[in-house]
């Protein structure tokens, strides 16, 4: 049986005194943001639950919901914009009203934190994207209800959704390898997010799968390199070096859309004809997926099921603050369009 991690042994681990770190986890004053910060990390990392929900949360609400998310991610609306649509249209129908607050996540808390979290102005919270650990504790030191949207630490227990990316990847894998494609690549930097990570894992789980019952294999490439300041998550320069030479990938699947439209105008800059040399599938069925030549092929999330669920799964959280949370995963399907091709046996 595993031992319960106490404040004492958080307390030892920073050789700070009991009543501080519990002090800290309290949010309670006397105690400056950046220790509160560091002594919330270490509580995760040894694996101690944090838990807010016997905090006293005032009774009168406010009517209002929080949505946080990356700043730098705001430009991307056309992704999250379904999402944070879902939730303002599931707010809107119980009577709340969403509060929209990008966050420089490269601020401490102390400097990065909305006043309508930090002041308790809002009855909940919903997290999307990549916000760090930090952020996310301290909002949860608030004692204000949190649910997080494709974003996943596992030492944080807290109510959250998910695509499946795994089967996602998976599947997409599949379909290329049933276009009798045998030479497939992942792109996309995997240490961006839980979800680029969980749809590597997929696809090289399908590669592996049919390796292992067929006696003709598939070589897999992975371009997973860091994105070095680039505005999407890949490495252009990394994915370059491979499609110049005689021996590429006649396959690609991206780990999401951007990635994808980023990729066929490299291969237009490279005279290389996507579907006839390279065939090519995105993550998560963006509109511009019907605008680009060819129509780009891709996984889809349901993303504004995402925010309508997560909004479900707060006002859960609301009224019952002592259940045990939970992990709700939408399906994905491939929607095809023009950017794969099939090749001959």
């Amino acid at each position: 049986m595993k031992k319960k991690v106490t404040m004492q042994a958080i307390a030892d681990e920073l050789k700070l005194s009991k009543s501080l770190v519990s002090k800290a986890l309290a949010n309670q004053s006397g105690v400056s943001e950046e220790t509160k910060e560091l002594i919330r990390l270490t509580a995760m990392k040894l694996g101690y639950r944090i838990n807010s929900s016997n905090k006293s949360i005032a009774s009168s609400k406010t009517g209002n919901v929080v949505t946080l998310i990356p700043r730098e991610d705001l430009s991307d609306f056309e992704y999250w914009g379904k999402i944070v649509r879902g939730i303002e249209e599931a707010l809107s129908e119980m009577h709340f009203s969403m509060i929209l607050s990008g966050i420089d996540i490269s601020l401490p808390t102390s400097d990065g934190m909305p006043t309508s979290v930090s002041d308790r102005k809002v009855d909940g919270a919903i997290i999307l994207g990549n916000i760090p650990p930090a952020y996310i504790l301290a909002v949860q030191s608030t004692g204000i209800p949190v649910v997080l949207i494709d974003v996943h630490y596992n030492q944080l227990k807290l109510d959250h959704v998910l695509a499946e990316n795994y089967s996602g990847g998976y599947d997409a894998a599949h379909y290329l390898i049933d276009y009798q494609h045998r030479k497939i690549g992942f792109v996309g930097d995997i240490s961006y997010s839980y979800s680029f990570t969980q749809r590597f894992h997929g696809f090289n789980a399908a590669i592996s799968e049919f390796n292992s019952r067929e006696n003709s294999g598939i070589e897999a490439w992975h371009f997973i390199g860091s994105r070095q300041n680039h505005h999407t998550p890949y490495s252009p320069e990394e994915l370059e070096v491979a499609l110049t030479k005689p021996d590429r990938p006649t396959a690609l699947v991206c780990g999401n859309d951007p990635i994808a439209f980023d990729v066929l105008q490299q291969l237009e800059k490279l005279n290389i004809r996507c579907p006839e040399d390279i065939s090519i599938i995105g993550f998560d069925n963006v509109q511009k997926c019907d605008w680009v030549t060819p129509a780009l092929t891709s996984i889809d999330a349901c993303k504004d099921q995402f925010g309508i669920r997560a909004v479900q799964m707060l006002f859960r959280r609301m009224d019952n603050p002592e259940i045990r949370s939970e992990h709700t995963m939408i399906s994905t399907e491939i929607i095809e369009r023009s950017s794969v091709a099939s090749l001959q046996s």
